[in-house]
């Protein structure tokens, strides 16, 4: 059974994201699992994809629904048809050496057959997700095998024993946007890929996928962000610096801060306090919303913006650059001259001053 009708409990639950809770027998008899997403319809017709909880509370038969989920399916439904998503159960397998630093991650023919090159893993004990580009395998033979590496496991929490279930489901994304407003994100997305380069040339830098955490109480009105200092050191950042979380084809552009390493279990659940904080990234719940993170666990890709220190530098260069320019003027009469050198000049200067800052990520 992929579907069944639900009657819908009047009391909704406050948490902060799209959410649906059913008795473990009714999630048994229709193969859902814990953090997994399902599709809930209500009667107006209207559709959101949703994540699963089993809760022994509820009655069978029944569903109590986030307040988040009842304002896209509507309140005034009183069932809602729950649908179940396909996915499995993967084994693990060991990438080569060669493969590890690949941008892709390695699986089998038969996964990307039935989900695509787009995908999710989420390890259902804890709720850890990432999302990972594949390729396939060169082995044609073997079946159900997904290859990550060790930072992998650690992001998602694995730690290689056998109650470690791993499940893959295809990529979720928001629903397709109309004509102009796809047509206005591709020219947004060329104008940031055009400023990237240009930053990767002039300042560098590096990504990094982290896993999503919550942030101090009083970091949750600002829009900020705690990494370790560490990771910071890695990324080639200084404290109030900026970078750019991504998730799910959106991102912000956030100031660091550091965590406070002596009281992580304050905002990490720790296990291995060394590994757990410096997998960690605090983010407030109004930017998690805005990308769309389901849920804390979920690991995003950090990478410093080079616009922001392209910046930072060129204001620092203001008054040398300014005087550099009244000399050009000053001793060179041909406009096209001056037009040229001040052309030439200002990228060199520009790119020597940032060399500090290059060799931080190189």
């Amino acid at each position: 059974m992929d579907s069944a009708k639900f009657e819908r409990m009047e009391n909704y639950s406050a948490v902060a994201r799209l959410q649906i809770e059913l008795n473990p027998t009714d999630c048994e008899r229709l193969g859902l699992q814990n953090f997994l997403f399902a599709t809930a319809e209500g009667e107006s017709g209207r559709k959101a994809r949703c994540m699963i909880f089993a809760n022994p509370d509820i009655e069978s038969g029944k569903a109590k629904a986030s307040k988040r989920l009842l304002e896209r399916i509507g309140f005034d439904s009183p069932t809602v048809i729950i649908r179940k998503e396909p996915y499995q159960f993967v084994r693990r397998g060991i990438p080569k050496i060669e493969h590890i630093n690949e941008n892709a991650v390695f699986a089998t023919k038969d996964l990307i057959e039935k989900y695509g090159d787009q995908v999710e893993l989420i390890h259902i004990s804890n709720g850890y997700r990432m999302k990972l580009g594949l390729k396939e395998h060169e082995n044609k033979q073997l079946k159900n095998k997904v290859f990550i590496n060790r930072y992998q496991m650690l992001l998602l929490g694995l730690d290689g024993g056998q109650a470690d279930r791993l499940a893959i489901m295809k990529s979720g994304r928001d629903a397709d946007p109309s004509f102009l407003r796809r047509l206005f994100a591709e020219i947004r997305g060329g104008y940031h890929a055009l400023l990237r380069s240009v930053g990767q040339i002039f300042v560098g830098y590096r990504e990094l996928d982290l896993r999503v955490g919550y942030i101090y109480p009083f970091d949750e009105n600002h829009r900020l962000c705690r990494i370790h200092p560490n990771i910071a050191k890695f990324l080639g950042l200084e404290e109030n610096d900026r970078v750019i979380v991504s998730y799910n084809q959106k991102e912000v552009e956030l100031p660091v801060l550091y965590l406070d390493t002596g009281n992580a279990g304050e905002v990490i659940k720790i296990e291995n306090e060394f590994i757990d904080s410096h997998l960690y990234i605090g983010i407030p719940a109004t930017v998690r919303f805005d990308l769309s993170i389901p849920n804390i666990g979920t690991v995003v890709r950090v990478r410093r913006s080079t616009k922001f220190l392209l910046k930072k530098h060129i204001n620092k260069l203001s008054l040398p650059m300014i005087a550099l320019y009244f000399t050009i003027f000053s001793l060179v009469e041909n406009n096209v001259q001056r037009l040229l050198l001040v052309l030439v000049i200002s990228p060199l200067i520009i790119f020597a001053s940032l060399s500090e800052e290059r060799a931080k990520v190189k």
